[in-house]
């Protein structure tokens, strides 16, 4: 135990003093850029005495703003309160990415040819050696920012995928990242705002990255709910889940589930999430395991604004309600499932466990063979639909459309999500 310990800690240190060499070579490959870029500027000013400079390659376009500080800011750091700052353009919209160990957030720039970020990202990528496609970028309003050179980051999404992404440094600039077409045009990538997802496919895997939008019109920002990681469910169990929210960290909203998953019910669920991530309940009624697989769409994220008080409990929920409910449910309700001791349903209390096998028992009929035919969620039900001189996959659509409908308004699993939470 002692010598496993003291090789822990070894390896600690070691693990410290590489990250800080790391840091300290980062950090000198930093200044010497910029020194390069000085020099370079220098040299071109001397070139171009009586005449215009043009830069290399023309000024890219980015959506970069030159924000005026505000007063109590300017006044509690000390700097002038008339003095700008780089920034981006407001509404742009945002994802959130693991860079260095920690949860950072970047921009998706569709408008800008290459992707740029501020001066301070050097100490969190490498410099490459390929060179620089511009030596300015042009700003919002026509301001020119000098490109230092080509850093490549590794970024990590909430899927745990890392993506490797080249961008240009560009002085004047600071914290700011933004990824521009330039990306998207090399992976094929498609930027779907229905569902707040850049999607695009890598060696037979598909990359999602999930972003977020702020609506100006006041209305709210859905989003789809992905599964973080694929989950092996337990028979006849109720299991935390843990799913992808697009969602600043703290924020409260709703999870409503919209796609159908087989025997494995999901809640409509008031949840608040935390580096991207929040929880849910699924509820496998059936014998055998159930898997989900990661990145599966699950439903939707509806956020509750900060004015709307959410309820913990109502009249309708109280335990007599839901006892009372599952009665006119109808069925055999007494009868003890199969196994029903070994059956774990995610709670303690004896109440709520009741409560919970007492719905599984009315509903044993979905997971059992009760006679010629098998049970309900075993089967595979398709449907003939006429569509006329329409083309065979507009059918699949259609269907697949169904499917997921049988998911969504699954009266069992609103109230289960509504009475746990």
């Amino acid at each position: 135990m002692v010598r496993r310990r003291a090789e822990e800690r070894v390896s600690a240190e070691e693990a410290q003093r590489a990250a800080e060499e790391l840091r300290e070579e980062r950090r000198r490959v930093a200044e010497g850029a910029m020194d390069e870029m000085l020099q370079r500027k220098l040299q071109q000013a001397d070139n171009s005495v009586g005449e215009t400079a043009k830069p290399r390659g023309g000024a890219a376009r980015v959506s970069l703003v030159q924000h005026r500080r505000d007063t109590v800011q300017a006044r509690s750091t000390l700097v002038d309160e008339t003095a700008e700052y780089v920034g981006a353009d407001d509404g742009l919209p945002t994802a959130e990415m693991t860079v260095a160990g920690a949860r950072r957030h970047v921009k998706l720039d569709s408008g800008a040819r290459y992707t740029v970020a501020g001066t301070d990202w050097m100490q969190f990528g490498d410099r490459v050696t390929t060179e620089a496609p511009v030596d300015y970028v042009e700003g919002i309003g026509g301001f020119l920012l000098d490109v230092v050179g080509v850093w490549r980051f590794e970024m990590t999404t909430v899927f745990d995928e890392v993506i490797s992404i080249d961008a240009c440094i560009v002085d004047g600039c600071t914290d700011e990242f933004l990824i521009g077409v330039d990306l998207m045009r090399s992976h094929g990538a498609t930027m779907d705002f229905n569902s707040n997802e850049v999607r695009y496919s890598r060696t037979g895997r598909n990359v999602v990255i999930p972003f977020r939008t702020c609506s100006t019109a006041g209305g709210a920002r859905v989003a789809v709910v992905r599964m973080v990681r694929k989950r092996q469910l337990e028979g006849r169990t109720v299991t935390p889940v843990e799913v992808s929210v697009t969602a600043e960290d703290g924020e409260t909203g709703i999870f409503l589930p919209a796609a159908y998953t087989g025997a494995v019910m999901l809640a409509p669920t008031v949840t608040k999430v935390r580096n991207g991530k929040a929880w849910v309940p699924a509820v496998n009624a059936g014998g055998e395991r159930a898997r989900l697989p990661a990145k599966r769409e699950l439903g939707t994220w509806i956020p509750v604004d900060s004015d709307v008080a959410v309820l913990k409990m109502s009249g309708e929920l109280r335990r007599d309600r839901v006892k009372a409910w599952i009665d006119e449910l109808g069925g055999d309700s007494e009868t003890p499932l199969e196994d029903e001791s070994e059956v774990e349903v995610g709670v303690d209390d004896d109440d709520s466990r009741s409560l919970i096998v007492k719905l599984l028992r009315v509903y044993r009929q979905l997971v059992q063979d009760t006679g010629d035919c098998p049970p309900a969620t075993a089967l595979s039900t398709e449907h003939h639909i006429d569509t006329g001189g329409g083309s065979p996959d507009h059918a699949e659509k259609a269907q697949a459309g169904s499917d997921r409908g049988r998911g969504g308004g699954d009266e069992c699993a609103q109230n289960v999500g509504d009475w746990r939470h």
